[in-house]
This record gives structure tokens, sequence and C-alpha cells, in this order.
């Protein structure tokens, strides 16, 4: 890599944490959570008289939780009624927290570890702690306060199956439809309708608290607050099992998947009227951070160290991976030949639909999108862009897990093009496989960041030399 390659990659690499850092959950928790005069606060606005409130409970799941309850606790400790007792279980993943951390120790929230690092599949440890939870949930009474903390990954982490539903059957449907190309709103959309906890069944646990107030780090475009971690304290709209077994016909059209999945959607269609939502206690969804936080944050960054930036943060699923890539690849060779703007900065979520499962190789959307950005530059009429000279580019996932890997996604530079050349790497049999993993494994391109206690989809850092530099 070239000297200026080598800056260049360093200025996106900051760009993308900057981005990153915004979205933090201690932080953000910390920054917009405050008590005034026995007023719980969030984001300015009052949310509850602590006059009323003897207990507070704290609930909830997801990659950026535990940083969350940390900022919670900072506040609660800071400016918080004495007389106030605070307690609390949140279902977590493995390495979000440090179990011999000695204020962790003394913490009134239980961290429940509920599954491994880079496995974002319900397991019955998670089912555990979930339970737990529903049971403090339903312990609420009319002068306690429940906190919930949601954050990006916690349907997987926060499993609770209705009967004649095995975790086994929910693990099938989940692989199932993630597999076909499913996006996160029809996932959830099922998941909601099997659940204990989802669809506001969390919320429904807390009918006889004073108020349920939930703190958001969404991981969904958009923000639909029903789809977000499955919408457990969202009471409206109310599970819809039709549209549930509309996500299955699309998919499932043969019905493959496990017959009680069907068999009791089906039942709760004909049982359930879904346009009424039962009465609850009182109930506030506060979003304090999405993926414009982070792009916006990112922008900031990028104008620091002078360069002019486009940045987009879609509103929505951004459909087919290779659509995304060509897009994106078109307004960055653009950027190469008439900057500015000379920094791209785009935040989403991209589908893949992966080959049979005895062809599929490893990766993750984030892989998958640079590796499809790559394969138009290395079909580029101008040999400059072939080569990727002087263009770098930063593709992650801001929880720091992409897909089934322990990477956050994978960078582009000329190195990893002539790496890739001189190993003699196939782009088109990788990308055709979903081996993205593999293929920036051996040119030495993986974006590892390890875990960021975060989530809110996807950020993009492309850049070219900035005129006045070059």
């Amino acid at each position: 890599m070239t000297s200026s390659q080598s800056s260049l990659l360093q200025d996106a690499l900051a760009i993308w944490h900057a981005g990153v850092d915004a979205v933090r959950g201690d932080s953000l928790v910390a920054n917009q959570v405050a008590i005034d005069r026995e007023t719980l606060l969030i984001a300015g606005e009052p949310q509850c008289d602590l006059r009323e409130i003897d207990r507070v409970i704290v609930v909830g799941g997801g990659k950026a939780t535990s940083a969350m309850a940390s900022g919670l606790e900072r506040v609660w400790q800071h400016s918080g009624p004495k007389r106030i007792a605070m307690e609390g279980w949140i279902n977590v993943p493995v390495g979000s927290f440090n179990p011999d951390d000695p204020l962790l120790k003394r913490s009134s929230i239980r961290r429940h570890a509920a599954r491994d690092a880079g496995s974002n599949e319900p397991t019955a440890t998670g089912v555990f702690g979930t339970e737990r939870m529903l049971e403090m949930a339903r312990s609420a009474g009319p002068r306690d306060l429940v906190l919930c903390l949601i954050s990006g990954g916690a349907s997987a982490l926060m499993p609770s199956p209705i009967e004649g539903l095995s975790l086994d059957d929910k693990l099938a449907v989940t692989r199932f439809l993630s597999r076909s190309g499913a996006n996160i709103e029809q996932l959830n959309e099922v998941r909601r309708c099997l659940s204990h906890v989802k669809g506001g069944g969390l919320a429904r646990a807390c009918c006889n608290a004073h108020r349920v107030v939930t703190l958001i780090i969404s991981d969904v475009l958009g923000d639909p607050l029903h789809v977000i971690g499955s919408g457990p304290t969202v009471l409206d709209p109310f599970p819809n099992p039709r549209k549930a077994i509309t996500v299955l016909d699309q998919f499932d059209s043969n019905q493959t998947l496990p017959a009680p999945i069907r068999t009791l959607l089906e039942h709760q269609a004909m049982q359930s009227n879904p346009s009424q939502p039962r009465q609850q206690c009182p109930v506030v969804n506060c979003v304090l951070a999405n993926n414009a936080t982070a792009v916006d944050a990112a922008g900031v960054e990028a104008v620091r160290r002078g360069y002019a930036y486009w940045m987009q943060s879609s509103p929505r699923s951004e459909g087919d991976v290779n659509a995304v890539a060509t897009e994106l690849s078109r307004a960055w060779f653009l950027s190469a030949d008439v900057s500015p703007p000379d920094c791209l900065i785009s935040g989403g979520e991209p589908t893949v639909q992966l080959p049979e499962k005895s062809s599929c190789g490893k990766g993750g959307r984030n892989q998958q999108l640079a590796l499809a950005v790559l394969r138009h530059c290395a079909k580029h009429e101008d040999s400059p862009i072939r080569a990727l000279e002087n263009m770098v580019a930063v593709f992650g996932g801001t929880d720091g897990e992409d897909g089934p890997t322990t990477a956050a996604g994978a960078i582009l530079h000329g190195g990893i093009m002539a790496k890739a050349t001189k190993l003699g790497l196939d782009i088109d049999d990788f990308l055709t496989r979903c081996d993205a993993y593999h293929f920036f494994e051996a040119t030495d391109g993986l974006l590892e960041t390890g875990p960021t206690h975060t989530n809110v989809c996807d950020l993009r850092v492309l850049l070219v030399p900035t005129r006045a530099a070059s």
C-alpha cells in the first residue's frame, strides 16, 4: 500500500469509527436520560414523576444493552432518589461485559450472557434469562417503574417460544427466512406471533406497573417500533398471524418448515382479532439513536478531516446487495473523476440470498457488499480504478459483527486488489458462493473491530483524495 493509500485508509477508518462512537450505549443513555427534581427526563422531555415510584425494574436485551445499563446506573447514582430501589435483568451476548469488573459485580442490574459472540441465534440460555425477565415484569406493582433497554440483537437474545413451539422450531424458521432473503421486517412479523415476549408481550407482563419506559437504540431502518427487537413493549400493531402466514407463503410455499409453526399461526388467525390490542399500563417508547445518527457523526468527522461529503441513511431495507453495490460503485467512480464530493458515507442494510447450503461459503452482508463493489472496480475500463489507485473504502456492521463471523466487514484499497490478482482469486466465484470472508481473509482485507457494544445497521465510507491534497 502506498503512503497516499495508507493516509486515505486511516481517514476512512477514523470516519467510520466516529460514526460508531456516536451510538455507543453508555454515552447515549448518560447524555439523554436525566433526573430533575424527581422527574425522569428523556431527551429533555418529562416521562415520569418519581415521587410516585418506590422501585425501578430494568429489563431488556441487545448488543448495546450492557453499555446502556452502565449509562443508566451512572445517571441514577449521580441524581436518582436514594429511597428508590433499582433491580434488573438483561440478556446480552458473551463479550459485551467483563464479568470480573468490580463495578459490575456491585451492579443491581444482572447481565446474563444469553448467547456466544458471533452467533446471532436464540439459545436455551436465552430462554432461561427471558423467563427471569418476565417474572420480574409480572411482579411490578402500581408504584413500580419498568425501564426496558432494547437494542439490535434483542430478538435473538430474548427468546420465549409460545406453548406448542420448541426452541428448535424457532431456530428453524429464523434460519430459513434469513437464508431465503427475508428482510428484518418480514422475519420479525413471524417472530412476533411465536413469542411470549415479542409483539408487546413484555409490556403485557407489566400490566400492573405504574409505567413502562423503553429506551431504544434502533437497528431497523426507518425505526418501526414494532420491528425493533420484535417490539417487546409495542402494543400497537398487535401481532398479526395472517401477515405472518403471508410471509411463510412467500418464502416457504412448499411448506418445508416444521409443521407446528404454520399450525400455531393458523390457530391464532382463527382465534384472535389483531386490530384490538389489550388494555395495559402506560407505555412510552423512546428511540435514542439510529443509523442516521451514525451517518451524521461520520459526516462531522469527514468535514473535520477536510473532506466534502455526500451521505445517505436509507429509510428502509435496501434490497439486493448487488443492486446496492452497483449504485455505490457508480457514485464512487464519479467521485474519483470529478470530486467533490470526495467522501461518500452511506448507511443501510442490504439483503443477501444465500446459495444452497452445500455450496455456501462464509461471510456477511458487509463483506458481500465490499466484494461486489470490488468486482465493479475490477471490470472498469479505466486502469487506475481497476487497480484502486488512491481509492479506499470501509464496509462494516456497527455492532462489530458481520453474519456468522467475528469480522465487522471488509476494507478495499489497492493492496487488496493487487493481492487478489497475485493469488489468482476469482471474485465472481467467491461472490456466487457467498464466501467473501475467505476472500478477504486471504487478502488481509477483513475489518476486525471486536464487539462495539452497539448496533444501528451498517456504515460505509468510500474515499478518493481531496482535490486540495492532490
